[in-house]
């Protein structure tokens, strides 16, 4: 693989790694407004309806976002979904969980070469299905 394809295919990996935890954070903050509607109370607002609108806008605004995002990174999830499981780990620990590949080896219990193996063969199929 030449070094090219090997970057872009590394930066979609460090993309979906990091859109990963972004989903993550943008469902606790979802979750989180819905749990504390209260937190709109504070707004000095005559009209009580515009709260409740404030609130839907904010609400769909960032479920607007979080479809965005999984969306964008739906390619990235088919090709790692089709993977055997210490495969996903070697993925998840590296561009996730930002692990070196040492420590990925370890954690999994294979080679660093079997690493760079598996995250070339993940960065093949993402390049094969763009």
């Amino acid at each position: 693989m030449d070094k090219e394809k090997r970057e872009k295919g590394e930066k979609y990996l460090k993309n979906w790694g990091q859109g990963i935890l972004d989903i993550q954070n943008l469902q606790t903050e979802i979750n989180q407004i819905r749990k504390n509607n209260d937190a709109f109370d504070t707004i000095q607002i005559e009209n009580k309806e515009d709260i409740v609108n404030i609130y839907s806008s904010v609400i769909n605004e960032k479920l607007v976002k979080l479809k965005n995002l999984m969306y964008e990174y739906k390619i990235v999830d088919d090709v790692i979904s089709n993977l055997e499981d210490y495969q996903k780990d070697v993925i998840r620990f590296r561009y996730i969980y930002k692990n070196s590949w040492q420590s990925v080896a370890l954690k999994v219990h294979i080679s660093l070469r079997q690493c760079f193996n598996i995250k070339n063969l993940v960065i093949n199929r993402i390049l094969k299905s763009i």
